[in-house]
């Protein structure tokens, strides 16, 4: 796997799953779908279904439980998008596009979610840095 479909797919599927909750969830799903659909309105509707089906799972899951449906929810969208990218690579733009715009529309409690904080690093240009790291990484797009 592309180390960039890995790391995009991580990024999209954590802040979509925290998106859900939000006010700003139905514009992003909507274009979530329209990315997936690739101009094939069954696959939008699908992929609308599965959104739908994983948001009311969120929204309806008890304070307690939470973080576990949230954790679940994301490690499902991290495999579906990641299958996607493999398959359409040219929908890279579109969607880190859409990583970034749904991050802005985070509530701060759930923004925090998808922070990490970093230390001595350099980066140039547009960066998306998730997961838990303990060792050197280096990630970034090729000239």
């Amino acid at each position: 796997m592309l180390e960039w479909v890995a790391v995009l797919a991580l990024a999209g599927a954590t802040t979509f799953t925290e998106s859900m909750a939000g006010q700003a969830w139905q514009g992003t799903r909507d274009t979530l779908a329209r990315i997936l659909g690739r101009g094939s309105a069954e696959r939008e509707q699908r992929a609308l279904a599965r959104l739908d089906e994983t948001a009311a799972e969120v929204e309806g899951a008890s304070d307690a439980d939470e973080a576990t449906v949230v954790a679940r929810a994301t490690g499902q969208w991290e495999t579906r998008l990641q299958d996607f990218l493999e398959e359409y690579p040219e929908a890279r733009d579109e969607l880190e596009e859409l990583v970034s715009l749904a991050r802005t529309s985070l509530p701060e409690e759930r923004a925090a979610r998808v922070t990490q904080t970093l230390s001595h690093n350099t980066i140039s240009g547009d960066a998306i840095v998730v997961g838990s790291v303990g060792r050197d990484v280096t990630i970034g797009r090729k000239p």
